[in-house]
């Protein structure tokens, strides 16, 4: 039965430092640890308890127990056994029948329900590499290469806590449900990453059908974040050896003294670790002789030989950009253009002589184009100094996924005569476009052929209109 002198640690730090008390008996201790080696945490844990003994002494009613000599053991467990440990603690205790204990021990519980809920969420995400979690009408999703994966689905009771729990560690207001609010924290002991929240009110499910009453209920998006990840070589993303050489080759576009690189595609297409990618590209080219600067909100990797710097409240968008310039940067890349004021950056730092790459919303280069004049920039100094799109997106073919990219880079005449193009198509035809669809159709095929589904394959095709020839 638990004392009222017992020492106790709340579940959020046994979980995020991977520790939890075992057993004590008065002056003992033993705790479980998943790092015996950790010795700082060691010492915290050993003089947090040692302290409060000592506090307990003082008081007159100290019982026997504590006033023996202190004791502390250290016994090594995975993280299945800390959360199984923290449960039992947690757990009602049933001697107790006064109302208020009850109340209060079953909150706990609720609280280190949604705990251990949200570790098991976040790890999960992790394995399986998500970008996103989205939690909304008691369901939870993960986009994982682009798309949304129904992870669980939980009661609307948990899923109100779980969503308590993000807004208290992202520092949101937890009674404001109607307001939208953003937010962050930083998840993990071991290899931490960084967690972007935003939240929305939004319309939830009928609750009686005779009067058509509609709840309102919360949309809770979390941004995964893991910048201890260093960024993929452009060898490793999927593009065939042309576009690799038109993209970092000697001649590509890495090595472009000035004039603006956008990667384009929709959310989860992968953008931010092509432009990372090739920023690390643009360094070895230079052997690290240029001065590179990013300015993300917030940064996604850690990029050897960049400068990063952190868009936030404290540091925003205009007062960086009123700056950089003077750190004499050659390379700037803006994490992404999103409105007039990240558009007209990237024009400017265009056209004083930088190369900037930036990130964009958008199907197309004719749709970059087009939605960067709609975003205010002139078209006639677009056309001068836009020098490549490349628009890509991950999508599941032959069960794996696969990286389609579009390089398209502008030709001799462009400066010239896309001004003047008043369409898409015109746009794209004063382009070159180095694609790698031929060659992730023949290796499905492939694919396809080895597991014996070909025959269904190529049913598919003739139903969407698409001959065998084609091929």
């Amino acid at each position: 039965m638990k004392s009222k002198y017992d020492f106790t640690l709340t579940p959020a730090y046994c979980l995020f430092n991977g520790a939890a008390v075992l057993e004590q008996d008065g002056a003992y201790i033993k705790f479980l640890i998943e790092n015996k080696n950790d010795s700082l945490l060691c010492g915290r844990l050993s003089r947090a308890f040692e302290n409060h003994v000592w506090n307990i002494r003082r008081f007159k009613d100290c019982p026997e127990v504590y006033r023996r000599l202190i004791k502390i053991d250290f016994e090594k467990a995975s993280r299945a056994q800390i959360k199984n440990c923290i449960l039992s603690l947690y757990k009602a205790d049933s001697e107790k029948n006064s109302r208020s204990d009850k109340v209060e021990s079953a909150q706990t519980e609720r609280e280190a329900a949604a705990v251990l809920l949200l570790d098991s969420i976040l790890n999960e995400a992790r394995l399986r590499k998500a970008s996103d979690i989205h939690i909304e009408n008691a369901s939870v999703k993960l986009r994982v290469n682009g798309g949304l994966v129904k992870l669980m689905e939980l009661q609307s009771e948990k899923s109100r806590e779980l969503i308590q729990r993000i807004k208290l560690l992202a520092g949101l207001n937890v009674i404001e449900k109607k307001k939208c609010q953003d937010g962050n924290f930083v998840y993990g002991n071991k290899n931490p990453f960084f967690i972007r929240v935003s939240t929305m009110s939004a319309i939830g499910e009928v609750r009686e059908k005779s009067s058509g009453l509609i709840s309102s209920v919360e949309s809770l998006v979390m941004r995964i974040l893991d910048t201890s990840r260093i960024p993929l070589a452009l060898g490793e993303l999927g593009f065939n050896n042309l576009q690799l050489e038109k993209i970092g080759g000697n001649k590509g576009l890495c090595s472009l003294a000035n004039g603006l690189l956008l990667v384009c595609g929709p959310t989860g297409a992968g953008k931010s670790t092509t432009a990372a990618a090739m920023l690390v590209e643009m360094s070895k080219l230079t052997n690290g002789s240029m001065k590179i600067l990013s300015l993300e909100d917030p940064p996604e990797y850690v990029i050897p030989g960049v400068t990063q710097i952190k868009i936030d409240d404290d540091n925003s968008f205009t007062d960086a950009l009123n700056h950089i310039f003077r750190q004499d940067p050659d390379v700037i890349m803006i994490g992404e253009i999103r409105d007039e004021e990240s558009a007209a950056a990237a024009l400017r730092a265009s056209l004083t002589g930088h190369l900037v790459l930036a990130t964009l919303h958008c199907g197309s280069a004719s749709e970059a184009f087009f939605r960067l004049e709609n975003l205010g920039v002139d078209k006639r100094l677009l056309s001068q100094v836009l020098k490549g799109v490349i628009c890509q997106n991950l999508n599941p073919m032959g069960g794996k996924m696969r990286l389609y990219a579009d390089v398209a880079l502008a030709d001799d005449s462009f400066g010239e005569k896309a001004f003047k193009a008043l369409s898409g198509d015109q746009i794209e035809s004063l382009l070159e476009h180095y694609t790698n669809y031929s060659e992730i159709l023949k290796e499905t095929i492939v694919e396809l052929k080895h597991r014996k589904q070909l025959p269904f394959y190529n049913r598919r095709r003739e139903n969407a209109g698409i001959h065998k020839d084609v091929i």
